[in-house]
């Protein structure tokens, strides 16, 4: 018997309607699956964003071209222990200043107890008191002699080895922040050639750094800085091809720096050839620090060109600044 109009009807209707749950159904799956997604890749930044911040602290430390970013936040920082130091100096000053007025005061009292004394007894007690103090004085003329000596000696070898035990710290704390990053951008498509690449510069940092050889743990850091660019364009940072232009204007100043100067020659054609490639495509948005960089990146070649060493640090310092201006603006869009 064949199905009424009707009842056909119906069957076409629920199958309709069928078809359509199940399509969105999968559409709802695909949906979580693509934020799932991003909220991975956005936790991979944050920790990318941190190793590289702790990877510019070493350069910091060491008074190496870091980026202008790091260094303003840096200064603030500090500004900000400064004030708290100024505020604790302020109430040390007052409780200071609080038991001088009370020993003034108990002293006032004992005065006014030994007034009634004779005359014999103060000058023999003046004279006691006199010859204490020259004894006491004499004992501490030589001590502090002792120790200006001691400090003299140590004077240069303190200051360098806080310095490298602040490297050291920062270079521990990179090993974990690696150790703990590399495995997430894996699961996000990262290849072993780029977990390679910046486990090899990290081991080779902690060499140099072991040998406490200034520039070459530098050198070492910025090598780490481009495996750090490199995950920055996995995972489609705006940011990662301004921070590719720190990396060559980097190298070019660090080059230059120790007289090497066919590596900088070498560095500065892959910076204009990367910038000539590049600013092409910034919006109107970015139209002056184009021009600011661009400008500031024909002046660096043109030093390099003479090889004058204090003239490629100070026109490579305003390549960072206006690099680093870039990359904010990148980051407000």
């Amino acid at each position: 018997m064949k199905p009424s109009g009707g009842a056909f009807k119906i069957v076409v209707l629920v199958m309709v309607m069928a078809g359509l749950f199940l399509s969105s159904c999968g559409k709802s799956k695909d949906q979580e699956k693509k934020d799932q997604e991003q909220q991975e890749q956005e936790k991979a930044i944050k920790m990318l964003e941190e190793i590289e911040s702790v990877n510019e602290s070493i350069i910091l430390i060491l008074n190496g071209p870091a980026s202008p970013r790091k260094g303003e936040g840096q200064e603030q920082q500090q500004g900000n222990g400064e004030q708290q130091n100024q505020q604790q100096d302020q109430q040390g000053q007052q409780d200071q200043q609080q038991g001088s007025d009370e020993q003034q005061d108990q002293q006032q009292g004992k005065d006014q107890q030994q007034q009634g004394n004779g005359e014999q007894q103060d000058q023999q007690g003046q004279q006691d008191q006199q010859q204490g103090k020259d004894q006491q004085q004499k004992g501490s003329e030589e001590q502090q002699n002792q120790q200006q000596q001691q400090g003299k000696e140590s004077q240069e070898q303190k200051p360098q080895d806080k310095i490298w035990k602040d490297v050291n710290e920062n270079i521990i704390e990179l090993h974990s922040l690696l150790n703990e990053y590399i495995p997430a951008a894996a699961k996000l498509g990262a290849s072993t050639e780029l977990s390679s690449n910046a486990n090899d510069a990290l081991n080779q940092l902690t060499k140099r750094a072991e040998a406490k050889d200034h520039n070459e743990v530098l050198t070492e850091a910025n090598n780490l800085y481009k495996a750090i660019c490199d995950y920055f364009t996995l995972h489609r940072d705006k940011r990662a091809p301004a921070k590719l232009l720190l990396y060559h204007a980097r190298r070019v100043m660090l080059a230059a720096k120790v007289g090497d100067w066919q590596t900088a020659g070498e560095a500065m054609d892959e910076l204009k050839e990367m910038w000539n490639t590049q600013k092409t495509s910034y919006g109107e948005d970015q139209k002056d620090d184009v021009a600011m960089l661009d400008l500031s990146v024909s002046n660096l070649s043109g030093v390099v060109d003479e090889k004058n060493q204090n003239l490629v640090a100070i026109k490579g310092l305003l390549v960072l600044q206006n690099i680093s201006e870039l990359e904010k603006g990148l980051e407000e869009k």
